[in-house]
């Protein structure tokens, strides 16, 4: 979210905000599953716990090795965490397997693809009266994806072209409207918001600080929550 608002007050505004959008919604979503809905037991919600902490440090070993080989210590470190994180959650779940742990399956949990969790995480909000189907998430969550990796048709869309007197030829030149970065902003926003309201509902936190967001919001965004 810093580096969102560092990146809208020096009006860069093309193509870079969208990937830190689509980190926002990602891990926002996580967090959302993570603490699931109310009335679920806390043996689930600690299963989804582990589970991204084993894909964390799974994560942290792979790309260890790949990067230093299976001989540096950064690797043998990451290893043993691994198997330490692996270790756990073998005891603290002791009738799980490790083909169910292969599939990222713990005490009933799954842990999500990366879009199910975004979806997921929509049709909550959607539940509590949000504007955003699933479908709808899909489709965001899509385009985000499609402005993060090399795909050709979102820098075509922003693509304007002009007649060029001094050499006689149209020129192409990319431009972003106040629209679509607004709605790139809000997509950030809400997810962060509907996190934020999730983790002080769980934890029982005073409302303040998520009452002055919504304080700030609704003086730049006015039609924000309706």
């Amino acid at each position: 979210m810093g580096g969102l608002a560092s990146l809208y007050t020096s009006g860069e505004i093309l193509f870079s905000p969208p990937l830190l959008v689509r980190a926002v919604i990602e891990n926002c979503a996580h967090a959302v599953w993570v603490l699931g809905e109310e009335g679920e037991s806390a043996e689930d919600r600690l299963a989804r716990c582990y589970l991204e902490e084993r894909k964390s440090a799974e994560e942290a070993k792979k790309n260890s090795g790949y990067m230093h080989g299976k001989t540096h210590m950064s690797y043998s470190d990451a290893a043993e965490d691994y198997k330490t994180i692996q270790r756990e959650t073998l005891a603290r779940f002791p009738d799980t397997t490790m083909e169910s742990l292969g599939r990222y399956e713990l005490h009933g949990q799954n842990l999500p693809r990366l879009e199910d969790v975004v979806k997921d995480m929509y049709a909550l909000a959607e539940a509590a009266g949000g504007a955003i189907t699933q479908e709808q998430a899909s489709g965001i969550y899509g385009y985000l994806s499609n402005m993060t990796h090399p795909t050709l048709y979102p820098a075509r869309q922003r693509r304007g072209w002009y007649s060029d007197p001094e050499h006689g030829h149209r020129v192409a030149y990319l431009q972003a409207d106040i629209g679509s970065t607004e709605k790139e902003a809000r997509a950030a926003l809400a997810a962060f918001y509907n996190a934020l309201t999730y983790t002080t509902s769980y934890f029982g936190w005073p409302t303040v600080i998520l009452d002055d967001l919504e304080t700030r919001i609704e003086a730049v965004i006015p039609t924000f929550f309706r």
